[in-house]
């Protein structure tokens, strides 16, 4: 498979009618294409044609999309925040963090060679090659070990 037919596949948003028509809409202001589902058949219809490249829904649909399919699915309540609004007592509002859901977004939409990381012990040099990752604690150890005279 190529990386444009990665990254031209549609993001599946599984919510509630009125709140996928919205997502859709912040979605394809920013360029994504993507397609509103608000029943389990829909949802199985559009995780089954292998044109999506991730799903965005909340979490008790999160096992229902990965029986389906197993591919990425964005957690939509991970975005809200509860934040104290007006002067009365334990009065909290939930504010939705918009940033930080468009970046996860722009990642995973992102073509899969892209956003490999690397592995925990290994870090990229300067010629692009993995290296080995220095440790913290070896890189202190070695220099009180150099520094001293056996």
């Amino acid at each position: 498979m190529s990386m444009e037919a990665i990254s031209s596949k549609k993001i599946v948003v599984f919510l509630p009618p009125e709140a996928a028509k919205m997502i859709v809409a912040k979605l394809a202001e920013r360029g994504h294409e993507s397609v509103a589902v608000s029943t389990v058949p829909e949802v199985f219809d559009a995780l089954r044609s292998d044109n999506c490249s991730f799903a965005i829904t909340t979490r008790p649909e999160i096992d229902l999309l990965r029986s389906i399919r197993p591919i990425p699915v964005v957690n939509l309540e991970i975005f809200f925040h509860a934040e104290a609004s007006g002067d009365g007592p334990l009065t909290t509002s939930k504010r939705f963090d918009g940033v930080a859901f468009m970046k996860r977004i722009e990642f995973l939409a992102q073509p899969k060679a892209a956003r490999v990381e690397p592995a925990g012990g290994e870090e990229i040099g300067k010629d692009g090659m993995r290296q080995p990752r220095r440790f913290r604690w070896t890189a202190v150890i070695k220099s009180l070990l150099v520094g001293r005279a056996v």
